[in-house]
Formats: C-alpha cells, sequence, structure tokens
C-alpha cells in the first residue's frame, strides 16, 4: 500500500518489489504519512513479504526493498516509528504472519504509548484487516468497494472494515473529518 507492486517477468504475476531497484513509492505517500502524524498517530509498518522463503529473491534483496520503502516514505519528514516483517510463507502458519497478531503484539509492547482504542490496522488485504479486527484495532481496508471484495470479505468470515478508503489518502482524509471513532 505504500509502494507500487511490480509484475515479476519470469511468473507473470504481480507482486511487492523483489529487489531494492524495483521500490516505487505511490507518489502522495511520504506526505500522506506526514498528515497522519500531524494527527497524532504513531506510524508502524507491518508487512507479509514470503518471496525469498518461495525462491522469488533473497531475503537480503527483500531487507534492502523495505529500507528503501522506509527511507522513501519518511522523505516528507515523518517518521515511522517501527517495521515488522514476516518472511514466511502462508503455508508455514507461523503466528507472525499476518492474519496472526504476533507481530501487532511486539509493535505494541515496544511502542508503549500506543493505545488499541485509538489504533488503525490499515491494509489493502483481507489479511490485513483480520489481524487488526483480531487484536482489537479499527481497520481500513484500501481498496475500491466492490462487490467482489465484499464477497471476500464474507467468504472470509471478516466483519466488515471500520472504514472503506481507494488509498491512504482518501483514509487521511476520513480521519480528518472525523476525529473519533466508535
Amino acid at each position: 500500500m505504500l509502494n507500487e507492486l511490480i509484475i515479476d517477468p519470469e511468473q507473470g504475476t504481480v507482486d511487492s518489489p523483489l529487489h531494492p531497484s524495483q521500490v516505487r513509492l505511490i507518489p502522495q505517500i511520504p506526505q500522506t504519512l506526514l498528515r497522519l502524524e500531524q494527527l497524532g498517530f504513531g506510524l508502524v509498518i507491518i508487512s507479509n513479504q514470503p518471496a525469498a522463503a518461495k525462491g522469488k529473491t533473497t531475503r537480503e534483496n527483500l531487507e534492502q526493498a523495505h529500507a528503501a520503502i522506509v527511507e522513501q516514505a519518511q522523505s516528507a519528514g515523518a517518521h515511522i516509528l517501527d517495521s515488522y516483517v514476516c518472511f514466511h510463507r502462508a503455508e508455514d502458519h507461523c503466528a507472525c504472519r499476518k492474519p496472526g497478531i504476533k507481530l501487532l503484539q511486539r509493535a505494541f509492547s515496544e511502542n508503549r504509548d500506543a493505545r488499541r482504542d485509538g489504533s488503525w490496522m490499515v491494509g489493502d488485504g483481507i489479511t490485513d484487516i483480520e489481524a487488526g479486527q483480531r487484536f482489537g484495532l479499527h481497520t481500513a481496508f484500501i481498496a475500491a468497494h466492490k462487490c467482489d471484495t465484499c464477497q471476500v470479505v464474507q467468504t472470509k468470515a471478516v466483519k466488515e472494515p471500520t472504514l472503506w478508503a481507494k488509498d491512504l489518502a482518501a483514509f487521511t482524509d476520513m480521519l480528518t473529518a472525523k476525529k473519533t471513532w466508535e
């Protein structure tokens, strides 16, 4: 959701960057993160990145790509408090891979000022929403609110996200318009 996806030429699939040279941030991300921070939110990244475990690239490449994303994301002055990455595949059934909540638990234990009741899990995947709900956070699904997406949410037995937004900037606009969430 922070970076543009790439097309893996070998597989012909859409994927996250497999190498730091492929990192391209979505243009409005640095300014949007700064706006979120100015609204009083601490920024933490929690990401599933299984490409090395699947043999598509090396873990070193993924770590460097992630570091490039964090660096570029902070270019407008926002500060990302922490970043947590799960490098496992879904079939590994680890507790840190979303929808598991181990990385959320770690993020909150290491950032003691964070409060769950005012925090959000924002993501572009069902596993993001499911992890956020399991951990007791507000959730925002960054995707077009289309019937096929709604059906996926229903199929996974995930509650409706707190908010739907087309992108992170639209989500931030919604937060600006309404300061509290029940």
